[in-house]
C-alpha cells in the first residue's frame, strides 16, 4: 500500500466525477467538501484494504481498478459480494466503532480516493445534500446486488455466468457501443465465489459461450461482440441491465 497526497486530481476535474459520489452534488458543494478527501491510496494486486472485522475509519471512492467484496465463510469458502470499479463508493459505515461486516482485497492495481469518516460526519452537519448523495449511490449498489441475487438464485448457470460477464462490461464501458475489449482481472474461481458454482463448471459455461460467438476472454482481457445476444442469453433485457446498472433511463 503506498498513499499520495500531492499533485492528487481536482474534484471538478476528476474523469470518474460524473459517476462518483460527487457527481450528485453541484460545483460550489464541492467545492466545500473537496478538503474531504485525506489522500490517494494505491494498492498491488492481491493487497486487502481491510478485513472483515477491523473498525470502519474509511471510505473510498475507486479512482481506477478493481476491487473485490467478500466474506470468509465457516466451512472456508469465500462467498465474493460485488465488485467495485471506478467511481464506486465502498466501506461507508455509519456509528462509531463500527466493525465491517466484510473484506476487500485489489483485483488489480487499484487507487482509492481515501475519506476519514469522521469528516464525512462533520461536513453532513453543514452540508445535508451530501447525505442525500450517499443515500443515492448507496441505494444503486443496493439495486446490483438484488438483480445479482436474483440471478444466482434462479437462473441456470450459463445464464448466471452471462450476466455477471454482461454486467460488468456494461459498468466498465458505461453502457457504449464498445466492441474492444475491457481489461478483466477476474479468474473463473472469482466467478465461481461469486455466483456459487464450481470452477469446473464455470469453465465449461465459458467454454461454451466462446463456442457460441458471444464472449472473447484472453490474456486478461473480455470483449462482447453482441451486448443484446448475451443479453438473451442471461434472460435479460439490455435496456432494463443498462438502466439498473449506469441509473438513466433507455
Amino acid at each position: 500500500m503506498k498513499s499520495k497526497t500531492t499533485g492528487l486530481p481536482t474534484c471538478h476535474d476528476c474523469r470518474i466525477r460524473n459517476t462518483a459520489l460527487f457527481g450528485e452534488l453541484e460545483l460550489e458543494q464541492i467545492n466545500k467538501i473537496v478538503t474531504l478527501r485525506s489522500e490517494q491510496t494505491l494498492y498491488e494486486a492481491g493487497e486487502y484494504l481491510y478485513y472483515e472485522g477491523d473498525t470502519a475509519t474509511r471510505a473510498f471512492t475507486v479512482y481506477d481498478g478493481w476491487v473485490v467484496l467478500f466474506k470468509n465463510l465457516e466451512n472456508g469458502e469465500r462467498q465474493i459480494l460485488s465488485f467495485a470499479l471506478p467511481g464506486d463508493f465502498i466501506s461507508y459505515e455509519t456509528g462509531r466503532n463500527t466493525k465491517y461486516d466484510h473484506s476487500a482485497i485489489a483485483a488489480s492495481k487499484v487507487t482509492l480516493c481515501t475519506f476519514p469518516l469522521n469528516r464525512f460526519r462533520e461536513c453532513i452537519s453543514v452540508l445535508p445534500d451530501l447525505a442525500f448523495a450517499i443515500n443515492s449511490i448507496v441505494n444503486t449498489a443496493t439495486k446490483r446486488c438484488h438483480s445479482s441475487l436474483t440471478a444466482i438464485a434462479s437462473y441456470p448457470a450459463e445464464a448466471k455466468v452471462a450476466a455477471l460477464l454482461l454486467s460488468l462490461f456494461i459498468r466498465v464501458t458505461r453502457g457504449e457501443n464498445q466492441s474492444d475489449c475491457i481489461a478483466f482481472p477476474l479468474t473463473q474461481e472469482d466467478i465461481a465465489d461469486t455466483l456459487g458454482l464450481s470452477v469446473i463448471h464455470v469453465n465449461r459455461v465459458f467454454q461454451s459461450l466462446r463456442k457460441q460467438g458471444l464472449i472473447e476472454c484472453k490474456s486478461r482481457c473480455l470483449t462482447i461482440p453482441d451486448k443484446q445476444a448475451l443479453a438473451e442469453k442471461a434472460m435479460s433485457n439490455l435496456d432494463k441491465m443498462e438502466e439498473l446498472l449506469l441509473g438513466v433511463k433507455k
